[in-house]
């Protein structure tokens, strides 16, 4: 009888470790839903899946050179200078359609450079990009001037970030395009097999005669592109570029939906799928709590514990395969 006992909590134990992420996410909306229907309203639920939708992109950049094994600081001060671009040369007169190979070629440059600091000059990752982390931010104060950019009469432009097909935010359609190209990349070819290699064992995966070193760098130059593109599609979200520093912000929450997406795995394996989730979760979770009367100050602090409680899980997890480093 306690032996049958033991393995039912057993059991219990093992299937909230694989369950628990997604049935807590279920119950926290359902909860913070019931005490303000207005959540629930359909044009409401739209607007959650536009707004979680920039935060979900830079979160999958993230994912990005996290499964090659990297960390990026400057993902967040990326988007931001490349959404200062984009606004500013629209405002100077340039076709709107050239701000997205301008975004992409910026991204794919500096995950370049950040893969170079990493790889050849051997300086941590968490080092190298918290370096180009300030040197991003300074040149966007540089290029605003500290001031705001705002577009105006560019429906095709802003159609991209604020227009609907139908009732489905054109944003998230993009979302899901990405979403499905990097999920077929990293599941269903031999480089993006290997770039889960590099990043799970490195050091096994070279003694498999693998070139670890350039699918690190691939995967910095991914994790760029994507990002370097979402500033522009930020761009067109806001209308224009602040002129505020949100690079942290930025980060802080796409850190916290790369992480918790991870849980969704037994193994705590890196998931494109897994991130998106999250990060509309995350959306879900913010507007929830807005409507509920909550100050953003106090959600910058509930996204953070989120953070350190998807972190945890992961040492977790990974203790239990004999794995404990997170970067």
């Amino acid at each position: 009888m306690t032996e049958k006992k033991s393995i039912s909590i057993s059991g219990l134990g093992n299937f909230l470790i694989r369950r628990g992420t997604g049935i807590g996410m279920i119950v926290i909306l359902l909860a913070l839903g019931l005490r303000a229907n207005l959540f629930f309203a359909l044009s409401n639920l739209m607007d959650v899946l536009k707004q979680g939708s920039i935060l979900t992109l830079i979160a999958l950049g993230l994912t990005a050179v996290l499964i090659g094994g990297g960390f990026d600081m400057g993902a967040g001060a990326l988007v931001q200078l490349t959404c200062n671009l984009a606004a500013g040369l629209i405002i100077s007169g340039i076709n709107p359609a050239i701000t997205l190979p301008v975004g992409l070629a910026v991204g794919f440059l500096t995950g370049l450079v950040n893969a170079f600091l990493v790889i050849m000059v051997k300086i941590p990752s968490f080092v190298a990009t918290l370096g180009t982390m300030f040197i991003l931010q300074g040149l966007t104060t540089y290029y605003n001037q500290g001031e705001a950019l705002t577009i105006t009469q560019q429906p095709f432009f802003s159609f991209l970030g604020q227009g609907r097909v139908g009732i489905v935010p054109m944003i998230f359609i993009i979302v899901i395009v990405i979403t499905a190209l990097m999920h077929y990349f990293f599941k269903h070819t031999r480089t993006g097999l290997r770039m889960y290699a590099t990043g799970e064992n490195s050091a096994a995966t070279a003694l498999r005669g693998v070139n670890t070193k350039k699918y690190l760098m691939l995967s910095y130059c991914i994790s760029g592109a994507i990002l370097g593109l979402t500033g522009v599609f930020q761009a067109s979200y806001s209308y224009g570029a602040s002129a505020i520093n949100s690079g942290m912000d930025f980060l802080i929450q796409a850190l916290s939906a790369a992480y918790l997406g991870s849980t969704f795995s037994k193994t705590n394996e890196l998931s494109v799928i897994g991130t998106v989730v999250s990060g509309m979760f995350i959306a879900a979770l913010s507007n929830a709590l807005i409507i509920n009367g909550i100050s953003n100050q106090q959600i910058s602090g509930i996204l953070g514990i989120i953070l350190v409680l998807s972190i945890l899980l992961n040492v977790i997890k990974k203790r239990e395969i004999g794995q404990v480093t997170i970067f």
